[in-house]
């Protein structure tokens, strides 16, 4: 049977199994509370895995935007050829008549990728991903264990923490992404092969 992607729905029951026993909060205001923990929490992770997507991006004289959820370049392919092309500083990219490429902007007014000439390019990037509204959003993480432990030891902190298990969760939240980003890297290592002569 094929794994389902949890949503936030699933996320603020896990939360509520931690917190209240199973039971969800009915207020609005709780709720809305909670959502927003969540998000910090899908956040958190998000930034610990340095989740990349990519997207293909042709550059017109010399630029193009970056996506708005747009945080770190991974790495920067051309599309035709795969080659990867080298990221330099801008007060460098005078001098360079290579694939290079360079990034100028900040979070509040977004980026731009410049390149020497126009072509299309592969950008691999972390990002940073959408807050969930709806309770049918799904989440982005791999292990959602790891986001409701990570928003229900801020919740129990902003109690002063009552049961003194804040640091536990916060502690069991690092250990379930510790083991995605093993098994990420796990994931990514070169196969391993002999060539045998006349075989």
């Amino acid at each position: 049977m094929a794994y389902t992607k949890k949503t936030l729905a699933d996320l603020k029951q896990s939360l509520a199994d931690k917190h209240d026993s199973g039971v969800l909060p009915t207020d609005s205001t709780t709720l809305s509370y909670w959502t927003r923990l969540l998000n910090e929490g899908v956040q958190y992770c998000a930034e610990t895995l340095r989740l990349v997507k990519s997207t293909s991006l042709t550059t017109v004289s010399g630029a193009i935007a970056l996506p708005d959820d747009f945080k770190r370049v991974h790495k920067v392919v051309v599309s035709d050829s795969g080659i990867e092309v080298s990221q330099v500083s801008q007060d460098k990219s005078v001098q360079q008549s290579l694939e290079v490429y360079w990034i100028t902007g900040n979070q509040v007014d977004g980026f731009t990728l410049h390149t020497p000439a126009d072509q299309t390019y592969t950008v691999f990037y972390i990002y940073r991903p959408e807050d969930m509204d709806s309770n049918s959003d799904v989440c982005v993480i791999p292990d959602y264990l790891a986001v409701s432990c990570y928003a229900y030891a801020k919740l129990r902190i902003a109690e002063t923490d009552p049961l003194e298990d804040a640091q536990e969760s916060l502690n069991e939240c690092d250990r379930r992404l510790g083991e995605i980003i093993d098994d990420q890297q796990g994931n990514d290592q070169p196969l391993k092969f002999s060539l045998q002569l006349n075989a």
